[in-house]
């Protein structure tokens, strides 16, 4: 009966895994028109605000009195401060406004109670910026045309390129493990990681991401380009940057004893599906920006 339940529960997280696949590579393909352009930024927007509540329940977990709602507020308008700076041109500091403005109210709302004042502003501030920040930047990833000066044509085979670089990993990292592992990666936060597992994974991310350049090089000149060189740097960096990430969530999660961030049918919560992209997204972008 238990190996029932867990078939049903594998099968059930399969079709919706798929069907968000297909779904997001829809978006991405359309992603240029500008219905699209708004449905992806207000899913974004959604994303972030739920990832922020998520955050939020780790810290009342923790016994600390977090001002949910607020937190939700500034972690939709971080998205929207992002996309209004890339879209139209408004200052670049807008979004950095918006977090002065976010931190300025979190130390308002304390005023009248001092006790675990600092602890309880900086879970706060530490959850907008870990979730807000990172979804944001996959707008100026998605949209470089809009957002930078940088010689990108086309955002999105850079937005495949993050995601399957970030998911080959934890696949390489998962099989790796489960046929060679013997050394605990991390024993405390999560038992199954392996140090072969975590090794595996990140030689598989270095051998795609060069596949990627050579790709790129053939059949997307022009629109993809990746020195060799570079592909191995920088599939090294989002390899070791999502690893990070996965392991930064279990610690939350450890801390505050969750199991799953969220209950979402078939997949968890924002933030078990984002972990290794809130890390590697960020390490793509300056990429992209300074190279």
């Amino acid at each position: 009966m238990n190996e029932e339940k867990k078939f049903n529960d594998l099968k059930k997280r399969t079709i919706v895994s798929i069907t968000t696949v297909l779904i997001a590579a829809a978006l991405i393909i359309f992603s240029y028109y500008i219905v699209v352009e708004l449905f992806i930024t207000l899913l974004v927007v959604a994303l972030s605000m739920i990832g922020v509540w998520e955050f939020a329940q780790f810290c009342k977990a923790k016994q600390t009195e977090v001002c949910t709602i607020l937190m939700m507020i500034f972690g939709g308008l971080e998205i929207v401060a992002i996309y209004l700076n890339m879209r139209f041109g408004w200052a670049v500091e807008f979004p950095i406004g918006i977090m002065i403005v976010a931190m300025l109210s979190l130390f308002f709302t304390r005023l009248h109670k001092i006790e675990n004042s600092i602890a309880t502003i900086a879970m706060q501030f530490l959850g907008i910026c870990y979730v807000a920040i990172p979804l944001g930047l996959i707008l100026k990833i998605l949209y470089p045309d809009l957002s930078s000066h940088f010689d990108v044509r086309d955002g999105r085979i850079w937005f495949i390129y993050l995601i399957c670089i970030s998911k080959i990993t934890d696949i390489g990292a998962y099989f790796g493990g489960r046929l060679l592992g013997k050394r605990k990666l991390a024993k405390e936060l999560s038992p199954n990681k392996t140090v072969e597992g975590a090794v595996i994974g990140f030689i598989c991310a270095v051998v795609l991401s060069v596949v990627f350049s050579l790709v790129g090089y053939y059949v997307f000149d022009g629109y993809f380009e990746l020195p060799i060189l570079n592909s191995i740097l920088l599939g090294a960096f989002l390899s070791i940057g999502g690893q990070l990430g996965d392991l930064a969530e279990s610690l939350l999660k450890r801390d505050a004893a969750i199991k799953d961030s969220n209950n979402l049918p078939g997949l968890g919560g924002v933030l078990d599906m984002f972990d290794s992209l809130l890390f590697t997204i960020p390490i793509l972008f300056f990429y992209l920006h300074t190279v």
